[in-house]
């Protein structure tokens, strides 16, 4: 399988479709919380994104978006302010609605694969 490239225009093109295992697509520092993310795709409009992280540490975040993942190693403790407090594991997956504010806990071997979905292009990743 050739080097996986991501789609960061959103084009149509077929021959532009990304592909392959998360982890070989590019990766860049992620500012906070500590660790990495790779983006797969961003829509021509910027407001869906594809995106794949690798995270470690604590951190409190309110989401400017809605954003779907997947784990896919590691664990992930999270705590829904005003909601509930749960563990997530590798296969289980959750739905984040914009202007959810939540504490996060991550493994240090804790890795995700994500969709975010905005009104507005996304900046976040």
């Amino acid at each position: 399988m050739p080097p996986s490239v991501p789609n960061l225009s959103g084009s149509s093109d077929p021959a532009t479709t990304p592909y392959g295992h998360h982890t070989s697509f590019p990766w860049e520092p992620l500012p906070q919380p500590e660790g990495y993310k790779s983006v797969i795709y961003r829509s021509s409009d910027g407001k869906i994104v594809v995106a794949a992280a690798k995270e470690t540490g604590m951190a409190t975040f309110t989401y400017p978006c809605d954003e779907f993942f997947f784990v896919t190693n590691g664990w992930l403790k999270l705590k829904i302010q005003g909601g509930d407090e749960f563990t997530l594991s590798k296969g289980d997956f959750i739905y984040l609605k914009k202007g959810t504010t939540a504490d996060f806990h991550f493994s240090p071997d804790f890795s995700n694969v994500a969709v975010f979905i905005g009104d507005e292009a996304i900046s976040l990743v």
